[in-house]
């Protein structure tokens, strides 16, 4: 599935769209510190996604006392697939989930056709779910975790 990369850059992608809404967060850099700490990770392997996610446009990032990161785009316009394609790629939604190299709809492995509907619906959750409905259910639902 996706790696804990991913993962943890999902979590905090979602963090810092629901942080920037507050209006002390409000167009400032948010630190990567503060960010690691506050959802229990790595603060070494945090930056070295957000960077991927600098170079892809996805956030902007300061060094400095007042530095951090923020979000370059609106969370309405931020897809989780955004951030699986620059963290993990797409491989996932492409590749033989036993591993197979040439593993096809003319050549499949014995459950390449219980997978094809399964990826192409989690491709679909992932393509149609943004940062912003990642903090509607923060905001909906009772003890959710980020």
């Amino acid at each position: 599935m996706l790696s804990a990369a991913c993962k943890d850059s999902i979590r905090a992608m979602i963090y810092i769209a629901n942080l920037s809404k507050q209006e002390q967060f409000r167009d400032k850099f948010i630190s990567i510190h503060k960010i690691a700490r506050d959802l229990g990770l790595s603060f070494y392997f945090l930056s070295k996604n957000f960077q991927k996610l600098v170079k892809a446009g996805l956030l902007e990032s300061h060094r400095g006392p007042q530095g951090g990161v923020r979000l370059l785009k609106k969370p309405s316009e931020i897809k989780l697939l955004d951030i699986v394609a620059v963290i993990d790629g797409m491989d996932f939604f492409h590749n033989c989930i036993l591993g197979f190299e040439e593993c096809s709809d003319t050549k499949p492995c014995t459950i390449h056709n219980l997978w094809a509907d399964k990826r192409a619906e989690i491709y679909r959750m992932f393509e149609g779910t943004t940062l912003e409905d990642a903090i509607k259910n923060i905001e909906k639902f009772e003890n959710v975790k980020v």
